[in-house]
Order: structure tokens, then C-alpha cells, then sequence
């Protein structure tokens, strides 16, 4: 009888193209976690322009180093929303996936004024005031829907 060859130990077995180590995986939370640290450095600079006369004991563009940790949260902050609509939109399909894109994109530029108001309370509250608007506007519709199907479901058996 033929014996079939092992694998080679120094190949790692193939993974599912979606799987959490993938850049296809990551990609897309992100590129959302760039956006909010871009649309908050876009605020930043609406408020109170590229002026040095803030912080005047720092050199000039000083306020850049200031900026990097408030980014990295906004970053965090990003990452982990889009993390969570990508769970909350999976399995959707047709015109509910639609309106649920559509809610997503409303919940968008509150999130982000809500992780601004976040800064002004402590670094957690900005990872999790950008979150809420994406539980509220897309997290409740969602299970509502599968509280719904799921009494359909037991109703008809």
C-alpha cells in the first residue's frame, strides 16, 4: 500500500483568503482608521488653521508631536468601528446590505464629532464614542432584524 509523503513542516498550512492574519483582512479597518485620524487632522486645522501661536514655548510645528498620540487614538478608534460594521454587515445581502451601508455613512461624521467630545473627556472615551453611533444606527436595526427572523422562524414551525 503507498504511504502518503508528509507535509513539509516548513510550510504553513493555506489559509481561508478572508482569514485575521490576511491584508485583505485588515485592509479596509485600516484604511477607516487613516480616515478618522485624516477627517480629525482636517477639523484640527478648520478650528484653528496651521498657527504656531497656540503653543508659543514650542518650536514651530510643535503642534505636530502634540497631535501624534490624540492620532493614534483616532486611529484606534477608527480600526475598531470598522472592525465592528464589518460584523454587523455581515451575512446582509441586497437592499437591507444597502441600508445598512446607507446608515453606516449617516452614523460616519457623528462618530466622528462623538470621538472629538470623547478627547475632551479622556483617551478611553475616544475609542468608545466612535463606536456608539455604529451600535446605534446600524447595531439596532440589525438585531432587531434577527430578533424578527428568529420569531418568524419559531412561528412557522
Amino acid at each position: 500500500m503507498p504511504v502518503a509523503p508528509e507535509p513539509d513542516a516548513a510550510t504553513p498550512p493555506p489559509q481561508a483568503p478572508n482569514s485575521i492574519r490576511s491584508w485583505h483582512f485588515w485592509k479596509m479597518p485600516v484604511l477607516a482608521g487613516f480616515g478618522f485620524c485624516a477627517l480629525q487632522g482636517g477639523l484640527l486645522v478648520v478650528r484653528f488653521g496651521f498657527s504656531d501661536n497656540l503653543n508659543p514655548g514650542r518650536p514651530p510645528g510643535g503642534w505636530i508631536a502634540g497631535m501624534l498620540p490624540g492620532l493614534s487614538l483616532f486611529f484606534l478608534a477608527g480600526l475598531l468601528a470598522a472592525l465592528l460594521v464589518r460584523r454587523l454587515l455581515r451575512g446582509a445581502q441586497g437592499s437591507w446590505r444597502v441600508c445598512l451601508i446607507v446608515l453606516t455613512v449617516v452614523a460616519t461624521p457623528i462618530a466622528l464629532l462623538a470621538s472629538l467630545v470623547g478627547g475632551l473627556l479622556g483617551p478611553p472615551l475616544v475609542v468608545l464614542y466612535a463606536s456608539v453611533p455604529y451600535m446605534i444606527f446600524v447595531g439596532i436595526p440589525v438585531l432587531g432584524r434577527r430578533l424578527w427572523l428568529l420569531l418568524e422562524s419559531r412561528a412557522g414551525s
